[in-house]
């Protein structure tokens, strides 16, 4: 299909991606002269009466979707139906995001706490503008949902599940064994053919779960085995599956999943509210990584111990005494035989420098060491 001019004015250039519904393409829109992508809806082509009355619901739903205007949801230019090998398919024209999927996000396995709730936050954003215009996704799943190089979410094919559906009547699906939207991420009411808003939500939490521990909260084999799973069995806390999660993740992703939906989350804001309250709190350390131990200090050894002012006092008071003994001593002996005021002096001489020099060692020594 490369080259191929879809209704008149989009010039296929290269093939993004490849779903269970359709292709995925670079256009060049050669009216505006703008870079546009094109999704054609391959599961909806044929001819006759089969293909038409699917194709012009289809049309009704996605001109319902155009309508949404909202900066996490990717813009719809235009639709129209265009010749394809398998016959005549509807195809939607949206604008060309410059971003990663999510499930590319997952196969690098790089996505922290903080970032899967602001992303989570936006995706809910952008599911409340839906609901309240009454539209409901139906396949929220990590290749539906882009990012941005500047960190915001696009959520992309807003109806297209249900409007895709060949047996969808107002209210319930008629034909046994079709099922809207994707298995692994499916809701029970969903999976019964009873899709509502609080659907999206349980949506979102398989997706989150996924984005937290790197897993689905359910494995199965098959898409079988994933409804059954759905319908019957209980998610595992996320915090048993990846050490570290923390107990308000495991209370909010416990609730998106559960099988009620009156039991889940009333509306997408107040999810969003929550998971904006979970992205400013700090990531913390896994329970496993525990942080090293600062190893104990070594005691100090004993010459490096501060002595009390009495023990350092003790020599120089032992040695000021003695040298007042000598003092004393050569004014008791009389070297020079005459008893006079000179040998009184010369004692008292002797101990005024003793204890001068004392001192100033006392004052001197502090500061050199």
């Amino acid at each position: 299909m490369e080259g191929q001019l879809l209704g008149g004015r989009y010039r296929l250039v290269r093939q993004l991606g490849e779903g269970g519904m359709g292709e995925v393409w670079e256009a060049r829109d050669e009216m505006l002269d703008r870079p546009v992508a094109v999704k054609v809806i391959s599961l909806l082509a044929g001819g006759g009466r089969h293909g038409d009355e699917p194709r012009a619901r289809f049309l009704r739903e996605a001109r319902i979707t155009a309508r949404l205007q909202h900066p996490n949801v990717v813009t719809v230019h235009d639709l129209g139906q265009s010749g394809t090998r398998r016959g005549t398919a509807p195809f939607l024209v949206m604008e060309l995001i410059r971003g990663e999927g999510l499930e590319a996000k997952l196969r690098d396995g790089s996505v922290g706490l903080a970032e899967a709730a602001r992303w989570g936050a936006q995706i809910c954003d952008a599911l409340g503008d839906a609901h309240a215009h009454g539209i409901l996704h139906r396949d929220i799943k990590p290749s539906n949902i882009l990012v941005t190089p500047a960190g915001t979410v696009k959520v992309l094919d807003f109806g297209v599940a249900r409007a895709a559906d060949p047996s969808a009547t107002a209210d319930r699906l008629t034909q046994t064994g079709f099922i809207v939207g994707t298995p692994p991420y499916m809701a029970p009411e969903q999976a019964r053919g009873y899709p509502e808003p609080r659907s999206d939500l349980y949506a979102l939490g398989c997706l989150l779960f996924e984005l937290v521990t790197g897993r689905l909260p359910f494995q199965a084999p098959d898409g079988i085995g994933y409804l059954t799973a759905h319908l019957s069995q209980q998610p595992p806390a996320p915090s048993s599956v990846t050490a570290g999660v923390p107990e308000a993740w495991d209370a909010l992703l416990l609730r998106l999943l559960r099988k009620d939906p009156t039991e889940r989350y009333a509306s997408a804001a107040a999810v969003a509210q929550a998971l904006r309250r979970l992205a400013d709190v700090p990531e913390q350390v896994p329970a496993t990584a525990r942080l090293p131990e600062a190893s104990p200090s070594p005691p100090p050894a004993a010459s490096a111990l501060k002595k009390p002012a009495v023990v350092r006092l003790r020599p120089a008071v032992a040695v000021w005494f003695l040298l007042t003994l000598v003092a004393a001593t050569v004014t008791a002996i009389n070297i020079d035989g005459n008893e006079d005021g000179r040998d009184l002096a010369s004692g008292v001489g002797a101990v005024a420098v003793v204890t001068t020099g004392l001192i100033v060692w006392f004052a001197v020594r502090p500061r050199s060491r």
